[in-house]
């Protein structure tokens, strides 16, 4: 497993202080977290770029962010709600007197697709989110040619992400649609806590480097995308199974990318591992073939 010439992670324990780590949680909390409280909010485009040839990335401010309620989860993920059409504003629903959300106004309802929140600023209320870059993709269309003035919808986020109490490592395996989760997890993994990552990227371009206080292990798989030698789109299962051995002790294993390929990830870390499935998240950020929505 272990590939130095694929790192592409710079270490800040040595400083940044433990007081200073501002994760949302440690290894050793508890999944502990108030009920989802739903609503909704306008954002405009502040900022467009492109950190690398598959990713654009945009920094949306958020109208009223004040009042947004943070999931606790560092993987945590928004609806993204476009315009309708060109000719029609981005609109939310409402808070009714029944108590349910809705769009008596008549209002039409906007397409929207979830995104991770790379990173989040509470005192600017700034919301940065990476998309990956594809043909036939609603938000995908809209990220390649978004500007600056660009106003969209966002919602409270949720999210998935959660090491167990008492583990004593991490096991990070996704595809490029993964890699914003895997960006912010690093970044908030309390100083010297043990992970290792696999990422599939389209290009070598795609690799990204990141600051941490962990001690990681990154390793680069240049493999996503359609491919002349062999069908779909993802390698991922193909990685899993390259991956034979475990760290000692207890720990948590979080995969995210296409569906089928999620599952089949899990499968040969439960079944051909004997890793406990209780400690495992396998999450399907798309289905090959089909639109998320």
């Amino acid at each position: 497993m272990r590939n130095l010439q694929n790192q592409a992670v710079v270490n800040t324990a040595a400083n940044i202080s433990d007081a200073d780590q501002g994760h949302g949680h440690s290894a050793g909390d508890d999944h502990d977290h108030a009920p989802y409280i739903e609503d909704y909010f306008l954002a405009t485009t502040s900022f467009v770029g492109q950190p690398s040839p598959s990713l654009v990335r945009v920094i949306l401010k958020v109208e009223g962010g004040e009042r947004l309620v943070g999931s606790g989860h560092p993987d945590e993920w928004v609806r993204l709600a476009l315009k309708p059409d060109e000719a029609t504003p981005v609109t939310l629903p409402v808070l009714m007197e029944s108590g349910k959300w809705g769009r008596p106004d008549g209002s039409q309802h906007c397409p929207n697709r979830p995104y991770t929140i790379r990173r989040w600023n509470a005192d600017t209320c700034e919301m940065t989110i990476d998309l990956v870059t594809h043909k036939g993709g609603v938000a995908a269309e809209w990220a390649m040619r978004a500007k600056v003035g660009d106003v969209v919808g966002v919602c409270n986020p949720e999210g998935r992400f959660w090491i167990p109490k008492g583990s004593a490592w991490l096991l990070m395996l996704t595809d490029i649609t993964g890699l914003p989760a895997v960006g912010r997890v690093l970044e908030e993994l309390p100083a010297g806590f043990k992970a290792i990552v696999h990422v599939e990227i389209a290009c070598e371009e795609d690799r990204q480097q990141v600051e941490t206080r962990a001690d990681v292990l990154m390793s680069w798989h240049v493999c996503h995308g359609q491919r002349p030698d062999r069908a779909g789109y993802t390698e991922l299962p193909r990685i899993a199974g390259t991956i034979d051995k475990l760290p000692d002790g207890p720990g948590y294993i979080y995969i995210a990318g296409e569906a089928k390929a999620a599952s089949a990830c899990r499968a040969h870390f439960r079944d051909v591992l004997g890793f406990d499935k209780n400690r495992i998240d396998a999450i399907g950020y798309w289905i090959e073939g089909q639109a998320r929505v």
